[in-house]
């Protein structure tokens, strides 16, 4: 995992919680956006994690499992800070900054 793959990761989820808080702050939704935005933000540091912990050259899987483990609880943690009833839009936030780095990851793979 690359520098740019990571860094286009942080910016996309960057400019897209920017975004929601922009828009749910217009919508009377500042609690839900800012629930939303901090997944994430919290979400794009997988990126940051994967590559610590290949530097690290234990196990992939078991890493990778304590690794979402970890952001998981700090997901819902930060959820339940907010509120109950907006912890699924954190850990959702978490969700969408993963599929972000998908993306930004096959793209690379199909480039080369």
């Amino acid at each position: 995992m690359n520098n740019r793959l990571i860094r286009n990761t942080v910016v996309a989820s960057g400019i897209a919680a920017a975004s929601v808080i922009a828009f749910g702050f217009a919508m009377g939704q500042a609690k839900n956006a800012l629930a939303f935005a901090i997944g994430l933000l919290v979400g794009s540091a997988n990126g940051l994690l994967v590559q610590r912990s290949l530097a690290l050259g234990l196990g992939f899987t078991a890493l990778s499992l304590v690794r979402l483990l970890v952001l998981t609880g700090l997901g819902l943690g930060i959820g339940l800070v907010i509120g109950l009833s907006q912890v699924w839009l954190v850990v959702g936030g978490i969700a969408v900054a993963q599929l972000v780095l998908a993306g930004f990851a096959v793209r690379e793979a199909l480039t080369g």
